[in-house]
């Protein structure tokens, strides 16, 4: 054992010993967790030199940033550090979404769980408690009620249990975080992937008919934001893509005419944000139907009034589409102004999503090609396409089946 012996590591090099208990050769150096904290890790081997080998490898990862496992590790800790790592570079609405699954339905029931214990049977188990739970008694929405009496409040619970979209989404999240630690050997396998969830049956849209936009276009005419629903029925332009549409993204020039989308505006974590398009899919530019660009050349116009009429209390955003005085209008207030077009126009059951759904048929019917409709409307896969006229085109299945006669002469 004596040839065995080393000089002296100086300090940061990690500290190696021999056992006097069964002779096993023993190093220590502090390196960087997977839970962001330093600790001090061991390794193990027969010979000084294999133990110093092993430090020095484990002591190179940390320098260059790779973490160590934490044999501790939470399920809750991982979720953290993803997160804050890894699910950061997503969208503000879709981290905002995984951040909200992890925090209201995963940590509760496997926050204590070891990461690297985790089997199937746990993930089964969050899925039953997920599905039983009501929304209500979770979220605390009776604070808000008006009544003290209605729903959960009054003692009752009212069993608004999530429904199977959630479901799938909560189980998304986590076998999407799993994997992450997959990739980084926190984990041997990935047990959501062991875990299969029925997916949910979407309802599409139906559409407009010409009449229909026709009727609600002579009512959005009598407002400030008429043009915005001009593109929306010309364009089919997602909420958050016409509240985020900039001077900047607009050609009026008549022999061009053209519309890019690049940006949106949504409501994350109580505050507005800018963000970029939906999908890359999403951003695309798009020519500007003749019509479109009249509207917008007078809305151009009107808008440069307001300016004028705010004064000092303009600020500018270089929006098309922003409030009166020129800031970002809130999502939700862009629904309220639609909800009372729609009801002055006498159809209460009409979405402003639907106007997205009649530029599809319309231009189908029109005997567009499906690609091309794709294009226009950006979506990420031509399926998307036609399944929104195969549900909208009731008329063109009665007329085929209207061909059928077998009664007898």
């Amino acid at each position: 054992m004596a040839g065995e012996r080393r000089r002296r590591r100086a300090n940061g090099e990690g500290t190696i010993y021999q056992r006097a208990s069964d002779g096993l050769w023993v190093g220590m150096a502090y390196v960087h967790t997977t839970t962001g904290v330093t600790k001090r890790r061991p390794v193990y081997g027969h010979s000084f030199d294999e133990v110093r080998e092993k430090l020095d490898r484990l002591k190179g990862d940390s320098a260059r940033g790779i973490a160590v496992p934490d044999r501790a590790l939470t399920v809750a800790g991982y979720l953290h550090h993803w997160l804050t790592q890894v699910a950061e570079s997503k969208r503000a609405t879709t981290h905002r979404g995984y951040e909200s699954a992890v925090r209201l339905h995963i940590v509760p029931v496997l926050g204590t769980k070891r990461l690297d214990k985790l089997t199937g049977a746990d993930v089964r188990r969050l899925i039953a408690v997920c599905r039983s739970k009501c929304l209500c008694c979770l979220n605390g929405y009776d604070k808000h009620r008006e009544a003290a009496d209605q729903c959960c409040s009054a003692g009752r619970c009212c069993s608004r249990t999530p429904s199977k979209r959630q479901i799938q989404f909560i189980h998304a999240v986590l076998r999407n975080a799993l994997s992450s630690a997959e990739r980084e050997e926190l984990v041997t396998r990935n047990v959501a992937k062991l875990v299969q969830i029925p997916a949910p049956r979407y309802k599409v849209g139906k559409g407009l008919s010409v009449a229909q936009v026709k009727t609600l276009l002579v009512e959005a005419k009598k407002t400030r934001l008429y043009a915005l629903y001009v593109v929306a029925a010309t364009l089919g332009l997602r909420r958050g893509e016409l509240l985020g549409l900039r001077w900047t993204d607009l050609d009026l020039d008549l022999d061009r005419a053209t519309l890019t989308v690049e940006q949106t505006v949504q409501r994350v974590g109580g505050r507005l944000v800018v963000d970029e398009a939906k999908t890359e899919a999403s951003e695309a530019t798009i020519p500007l139907p003749k019509i479109t660009r009249r509207v917008l050349l007078m809305h151009q116009e009107r808008q440069a009034k307001e300016r004028i009429d705010a004064g000092d209390v303009w600020h500018d955003h270089g929006l098309v589409f922003p409030t009166s005085v020129g800031t970002p209008i809130e999502p939700r207030s862009l629904n309220r102004h639609f909800d009372g077009i729609r009801t002055r126009a006498g159809l209460p059951g009409v979405r402003l999503h639907d106007f997205r759904h009649t530029v599809v048929t319309l231009l189908l019917e029109l005997g567009t090609p499906p690609h091309v409709v794709r294009a226009i409307a950006r979506h990420a896969d031509l399926d998307v396409t036609l399944s929104i006229y195969a549900h909208t085109n009731l008329d063109a299945m009665r007329e085929a089946l209207d061909k059928i006669d077998w009664e007898a002469e």
